[in-house]
C-alpha cells in the first residue's frame, strides 16, 4: 500500500442553507467553531499526517481560499467556474491532469476527529469510502452495501433497502478509481448532451453530478473499498441546526477524546 501524500478539498458550493449565518459573505469552509475555521482544522490534521500537497477546488467566494493559500506552498487552489450549474464531480474533474497518484478526498464543511483520517489512510484496500454509524444529524446520506461492495446512496431513507452506514465525506481514492469516476462523469455528460440535443430547452433532467454519484456508479463496474467506524465523532455544517449540533454535541466529544485513540 502506497503512502498517501495528496489531498483534495471540495469547496465550490454556495452554502445557500447557511446564508442566515454567513450572510453570503464567507464560504462554508470559513465558518468558525471555537475560534477556528473548518478549513483550517482540516488542513492542520492533513499536514500532521504527512500530507504535503493540498488542492482546494473553489467556486463561490473563491478569493477566501486564494488568500489562505497565498503564503502556503503546499496549497493550490483551482476554480470551478461553472460551480453554480454543476455538481462536485465537475470540481473534482478539474484536477484530471494533475492527480497522478492516490489521494484523500474531503468536503470543506466537515469537522471530525483525526482518527477518521488515520483509519482512512491506513485502510488495507486501495480505496476507502469512510462511513459512520447512525448520527441523527438531519441530513444524512444513507448507504446500502450488497455483496461486499457499495450499492446505493440516498438522502431518502425509504429508497435504501438496508442502511449499512452514513457517508462521512472523507475518502481515499485510488488513481484507478479516480479514472473510473472520470469515465462515469463523462458518460453522464454525454447522456445529458444527447438528451438536450433531442429535447433542446425542454430538458428537465438534472445536470448536476456529484462525486458520490461517480463513486457509486463506479462500484457497478469494480469493487470499491469502504470502512465503517460505528462511533466516529464527526459532523457537517449545511445549516444552522447542524452548527448548533456541532457546538452542543460534537465539540464536547472531540475535546474529550484521548490522544491514545489516534495512535
Amino acid at each position: 500500500m502506497s503512502k498517501v501524500r495528496t489531498a483534495v478539498i471540495l469547496a465550490a458550493g454556495m452554502g445557500s442553507r447557511l446564508q442566515d449565518i454567513t450572510k453570503d459573505m464567507l464560504p462554508k469552509g470559513f465558518i468558525k467553531v471555537n475560534g477556528k475555521s473548518l478549513i483550517e482544522r482540516s488542513i492542520e490534521k492533513l499536514r500532521s499526517l504527512g500530507i504535503d500537497k493540498i488542492y482546494i477546488v473553489t467556486g463561490h467566494l473563491h478569493e477566501f481560499y486564494d488568500e489562505l493559500a497565498k503564503d502556503k506552498n503546499y496549497i493550490e487552489t483551482r476554480k470551478n467556474r461553472k460551480y453554480k450549474a454543476t455538481g462536485s464531480m465537475t470540481s473534482l474533474s478539474i484536477l484530471e491532469n494533475e492527480l497522478k497518484e492516490d489521494f484523500l478526498l474531503l468536503e470543506s464543511d466537515l469537522i471530525y476527529e483525526v482518527y477518521a483520517l488515520i483509519k482512512t489512510i491506513n485502510f488495507e484496500e486501495n480505496d476507502c469510502i469512510l462511513l459512520s454509524g447512525k448520527t441523527d444529524s438531519g441530513d444524512e446520506c444513507f448507504v446500502e452495501v450488497r455483496d461486499n461492495n457499495l450499492y446505493k446512496i440516498s438522502k431518502r431513507r425509504e429508497e435504501i433497502g438496508h442502511v449499512y452506514g452514513e457517508l462521512v465525506g472523507i475518502s481515499k481514492i485510488s488513481l484507478a478509481l479516480y479514472k473510473e469516476m472520470l469515465k462515469q462523469y463523462k458518460e453522464f455528460n454525454r447522456k445529458i448532451y444527447d438528451y438536450d440535443s433531442i429535447f433542446e430547452d425542454k430538458c428537465e433532467v438534472t445536470k448536476k453530478y456529484d462525486y458520490e454519484d461517480a463513486i457509486f456508479d463506479s462500484a457497478k463496474k469494480r469493487k470499491v473499498g469502504y470502512l465503517k467506524i460505528e462511533n466516529l465523532v464527526w459532523g457537517e455544517i449545511d445549516d444552522k441546526n447542524h452548527l448548533e449540533r456541532i457546538k452542543k454535541s460534537i465539540i464536547p466529544k472531540l475535546e474529550k477524546i484521548s490522544e491514545e485513540r489516534a495512535v
